[in-house]
């Protein structure tokens, strides 16, 4: 388990680098600027190899119009320099809820998937990097060149992006695309 939040921990050092000139300069950006509830806009995980369908996880996975009392996913991000994900998962109506840490890069924040605490449904790599703009209210996001092509299992991305598994390698690789926003979407 410690090798595996070490590479996490070193592939989080490594995105922040490459996105702020290596970290020494001091206009990075701090909890304040970033904090705040961001409703999920687009969530997809697109396979490396083009013949293979996106799995749009917002149609498949999660609930965008969960029942009364359930909430509709949302990353609230603290002035703490953690992070609290909620979503209701459409196949049995439970809440599922992921916790971590943020750190923060020049133009972009990388949030931190606790080892074994990734639910496996979404399709998530270990560490996550979002740009963050704030042009017309906070927004983050991922695009596949943001990220390293990482893998998930056959199943999982089988059963998310709806097609069979006959045919598919053991595991798949991919990035994700993240649209994340405390406006409106759209």
């Amino acid at each position: 388990m410690k090798l595996a939040l070490s590479a996490g921990a070193l592939l989080a050092a490594a995105l922040l680098s490459a996105c702020d000139g290596g970290g020494t300069q001091s206009n990075r950006l701090n909890p304040a600027d970033v904090a705040g509830v961001y409703q999920v806009c687009d969530l997809a995980f697109t396979p490396s190899n083009a013949i293979l369908p996106a799995a749009q996880l917002l149609r498949t996975v999660v609930d965008t119009t969960p029942a009364a009392g359930r909430p509709e996913p949302t990353l609230a991000v603290a002035g703490n320099g953690t992070y609290d994900l909620v979503y209701t998962r459409q196949s049995d109506n439970f809440l599922q809820q992921l916790r971590g840490n943020v750190t923060y890069g020049q133009e972009a924040i990388v949030l931190d998937l606790p080892s074994g605490g990734i639910p496996a449904e979404l399709l998530l790599p270990r560490g996550l990097t979002l740009r963050f703009s704030d042009a017309g209210g906070k927004r983050l996001t991922a695009s596949a060149g943001d990220n390293f092509a990482y893998p998930v299992s056959r199943a999982d991305y089988a059963r998310a992006a709806g097609v069979s598994e006959e045919g598919l390698q053991s595991t798949i690789n991919g990035s994700l695309l993240v649209s994340l926003s405390t406006g409106a979407c759209g």
